[in-house]
């Protein structure tokens, strides 16, 4: 079973009535972590614990609004570590779990940078929201016992919210978003680290839309 230990502490601040930033930090020590892997050509995830392990980092965060027009931005570093697996052994070679016993490794998920961009405008004197957004990372973990990355990525979303009056059914919410608008090609996992077992793709450019009604 899992225990750990965990510390956060955190400030906000309004620099201006427009303007707030943020920051926090994190600490958890954990005895027993669980994770999960793939292995196998089935794919099926299978849990399996390292003796320890240490996740910390800090996130900073950033608002602004000015009438019509509001922004946001925020930056993370994150660290995930595990030492010595002691369960399901049989799913990784002799020289992983060697190496894994010995010293401190990333964890699958593990990004290191991770940061996002966005923003809306409210046009004048309409019922209309239009919005873009952006996500950026480091990249997560590849090769062997996880001590490579992958390539950085990013991928720019846009949408526009609309309000549309249905009569006696009252009013709806039309969505229309576009995903990955510049339908940038990326990988967030190549198939090896510890327990990635088949490559993964970032989504590729792609468009939803979407009727909605609050009661």
């Amino acid at each position: 079973m899992q225990k750990d230990n965990y510390y956060d502490v955190g400030a906000t601040h309004k620099l201006t009535p427009e303007l707030q930033v943020g920051i926090d930090g994190y600490y958890k020590q954990v005895q027993d972590l669980i994770d999960e892997g793939q292995f196998g050509p089935a794919l099926i995830f299978t849990p399996f614990n390292y003796k320890t392990g240490k996740i910390y980092g800090v996130e900073l965060t950033s608002s602004y609004k000015h009438e019509n027009f509001s922004l946001y931005g925020n930056f993370a570093y994150s660290v995930a570590m595990g030492r010595d697996i002691e369960s399901a052994q049989f799913n990784f070679s002799a020289a992983e779990l060697a190496y894994i016993a010995n010293n401190n490794v990333h964890l699958d998920h593990d990004q290191t940078y991770t940061g996002s961009v966005g923003a809306s405008y409210k046009v004048p004197d309409t019922d209309t929201l239009l919005t873009t957004d952006t996500t950026i990372g480091s990249g997560l973990r590849r090769g062997f016992a996880n001590t490579e990355s992958q390539a950085a990525y990013a991928a720019t979303n846009v949408g526009i919210v609309q309000k549309v009056e249905a009569g006696w059914f009252g009013n709806l919410t039309a969505r229309f978003d576009v995903l990955n608008i510049l339908d940038q090609k990326y990988e967030l996992r190549d198939g090896t680290g510890i327990g990635v077992g088949a490559p993964q793709f970032g989504e590729r450019r792609a468009f939803f839309a979407g009727l909605s009604k609050q009661f």
